[in-house]
C-alpha cells in the first residue's frame, strides 16, 4: 500500500495544498481519500489525470475535503461518460447534496431520449453508502471507518487502512479533536498515523493541537506524521517531539 498526500495543509493554508490523499493498494486501483478544492490541481501537478481516480472516499463535509467533487462529477458526466464511485458514511449523505453540492451541480439536464430531468447526487456519482463502522474493501486495502469528534453536531470520520496483501497498516485520523481513545482503539498495530495538527487553538478548538499531541508517549509520537497544519509550519521544526511533518507528494509505503 502506498499513501501519497496531495497536500498537508489546513483549510486556510495558501502555500500548502489541502490534506487529501491518493491511496494505492498493493493489488487494485488507486483511490482518493477526500477531494478538497485543491485536489484536482494537486493531481495535475503530480501528472495524475483526474479520470484515473475513479473512486473517492469522503470523511466529512468541509470544503477542503469535498470541494473538488464538483469537478470530478462534471468531468464524469460531460466528458468521460461514466460516474466516479463515491464512498461515504451514510450519515453524511443527507447533508452532502442539499447543503454542499446542489447549488453548483443541481440543474436541469437533457435526458438521452429527449426532455429534461433534475440532476441529483446519483446523476454524477455512483454512490456507495457505508454502514457505520463496517469495514469495506477497495482492492487489497480494507478500510475501517470510525467516528471522530470534530465540529459539534456534524458527522466526521477517520479511517484505519490495512493492506491484506502486504500486512501494512496505517491510521488516517481525518479531522478530529484530540481523542486518545480513538488512537488506542484503531491505531494499535499501525506503522504510521497521519494525524491532523493545529499549532494554536485560535479560539476554535476543532483539531488536535501540537501541545496535546506532545503529551503522547514516545512510542505513539514516533509513528505520527503531522498533517493539516498551517503555512507557519517551519517555525515549529524541531519542536514536535518525536513526530514528523508529512510532505506533499511524498510516497509512504507499507
Amino acid at each position: 500500500m502506498e499513501i501519497r498526500p496531495l497536500g498537508v495543509g489546513e483549510a486556510f493554508a495558501k502555500s500548502l495544498r489541502q490534506t487529501n490523499y491518493v491511496i494505492t493498494p498493493a493489488d487494485g486501483e488507486p483511490f482518493l481519500l477526500d477531494c478538497g478544492q485543491t485536489a484536482p490541481r494537486a493531481l495535475h501537478a503530480l501528472g495524475v489525470p483526474l479520470r484515473e481516480m475513479g473512486q473517492i472516499v469522503l470523511s466529512h463535509l468541509h470544503a477542503d475535503h469535498l470541494g473538488g467533487l464538483e469537478e470530478f462529477g462534471f468531468a464524469g458526466y460531460f466528458s468521460w461518460g461514466w460516474r466516479p464511485k463515491l464512498y461515504l458514511p451514510e450519515n453524511l449523505r443527507p447533508y452532502l447534496w442539499d447543503h454542499a453540492l446542489s447549488a453548483g451541480m443541481g440543474q436541469r439536464l437533457r435526458a438521452p431520449g429527449g426532455g429534461f430531468f433534475e440532476a441529483d447526487l446519483g446523476t454524477y456519482f455512483d454512490v456507495q453508502p457505508l454502514a457505520g463502522r463496517e469495514p469495506f474493501r477497495l482492492g487489497s486495502v480494507e478500510l475501517q471507518p470510525f467516528p471522530t469528534p470534530h465540529v459539534p453536531g456534524r458527522p466526521s470520520w477517520g479511517f484505519r487502512l490495512r493492506d491484506l496483501a502486504t500486512g501494512g497498516v496505517a491510521l488516517l485520523t481525518g479531522d478530529t479533536r484530540f481523542h486518545f481513545k480513538n488512537l488506542v482503539d484503531y491505531g494499535a498495530g499501525a506503522q504510521v498515523i497521519f494525524h491532523d495538527c493545529q499549532f494554536t487553538t485560535n479560539g476554535c478548538h476543532i483539531h488536535a493541537t501540537l501541545d496535546e499531541l506532545l503529551t503522547l508517549p514516545e512510542a505513539w509520537q514516533r509513528r505520527i506524521l503531522l498533517v493539516h497544519y498551517g503555512d507557519d509550519w517551519a517555525a515549529f521544526e524541531g519542536r514536535t517531539g518525536w513526530m514528523r511533518f508529512a510532505r506533499e507528494g511524498e510516497r509512504y509505503r507499507f
